[in-house]
């Protein structure tokens, strides 16, 4: 029975929105911004730069370290000489999170590499959102109601989320063996959100016997 779902999404799909949708849906604990909120909290490291390495790896690390040596503003919430951290630590700090959350169970997680990190958790359902480029630079267009290149900032920010499972977890995000559905939110977020509730509630009914006949 599942009782974890994963969502991986291409920017600009509406991935983030169907989760959100898809835990108030079953009733559970959404992880979005509650994952950084408390990796910030583990890590000493300010929510605000916590929130602008989300899903990133080696890039913002630098500029991290960087704000540790150079003192920069409110980058570390303790003293300098006291902190173990490196630029690997967060990436530690989440998954860590991430596995605690399924321990308990009853959670939609966002991002974050959720899907490698519970790659082999029975009850987790993983889930990809994709989309058409049209439609994830028309919702981009609200977000960024100032950036001049969309398609360049889309590309980068994807870009960067198969980079951060590649050098952590040395997988391919795109790769669709790694997901039980993958969604084109073309069809609808209320009907992606529908699809997913539906695979998770159809896994906690009594499974067919092994030896029944299935129909070809």
């Amino acid at each position: 029975m599942f009782n974890v779902v994963t969502i991986t999404r291409e920017y600009g799909s509406g991935g983030a929105e169907i989760g959100r949708r898809l835990a108030r849906m079953l009733g559970w604990e959404l992880l979005d911004r509650k994952v950084i909120e408390r990796v910030a909290a583990m890590g000493k490291v300010d929510i605000a730069w916590a929130e602008e390495a989300d899903g990133t790896s080696t890039a913002w690390w630098e500029r991290l370290l960087s704000g540790f040596r150079y003192g920069g503003p409110q980058v570390y919430l303790g003293g300098v000489e006291d902190t173990e951290v490196d630029r690997d630590a967060l990436q530690k700090f989440t998954a860590q999170v991430i596995e605690e959350a399924a321990k308990v169970g009853n959670c939609v997680i966002v991002g974050r590499s959720s899907q490698c990190v519970l790659l082999d958790e029975p009850r987790a359902l993983h889930t990809m959102i994709y989309a058409p480029l049209t439609e994830k630079l028309e919702r981009m267009k609200h977000r960024h109601p100032h950036e001049r290149d969309l398609k360049a900032l889309l590309h980068h920010i994807d870009a960067e989320r198969i980079r951060y499972a590649r050098d952590y977890y040395g997988r391919d995000s795109t790769d669709r063996h790694l997901y039980h559905l993958c969604l084109n939110s073309r069809i609808g977020l209320d009907a992606c959100t529908e699809l997913i509730t539906s695979a998770v509630r159809s896994s906690g009914k009594q499974q067919q016997p092994e030896n029944a006949e299935i129909p070809i």
